[in-house]
């Protein structure tokens, strides 16, 4: 499958995604050859609208736009959201002990050259 037709078969994805959950468009089957492409073709598709004023999540029944005081809708975005705010947390912790071992490797780096050349300070008296 090309380029081309992984963004239209996206697209045709995307252009049905309606409102409310019972109006959700299933993901497609990643089973099948190339729909791994397809489907991730289509998360972009999402994150960029989403980044853009959009509001689609992907609910039990598959990705749409939440209606406001369905309850259903509304307790599928506040999961989605808080399952959202959970991996941003985690990603600054795992970035906050990247950082803090990196330093570490740096500081430790310094120290055994340090170390060296203290001693060959030492063996050339």
């Amino acid at each position: 499958m090309t380029g081309e037709e992984i963004r239209s078969m996206a697209g045709s994805y995307y252009a049905r995604i309606g409102d409310g959950h019972n109006n959700a468009v299933r993901r497609p089957d990643i089973r099948l050859a190339g729909m791994d492409r397809v489907d991730r073709a289509l998360r972009r598709m999402i994150n960029h609208a989403n980044k853009n004023g959009d509001c689609i999540i992907p609910g039990t029944g598959g990705y749409y736009r939440p209606i406001p005081g369905d309850l259903i809708d509304e307790t599928e975005y506040r999961e989605y959201r808080k399952m959202e705010d959970s991996r941003v947390h985690d990603i600054i912790i795992k970035n906050h002990m990247m950082d803090i071992a990196f330093e570490n490797r740096r500081r430790e780096a310094e120290y055994a050259v340090q170390v060296r050349d203290q001693r060959e300070a030492a063996g050339a008296e």
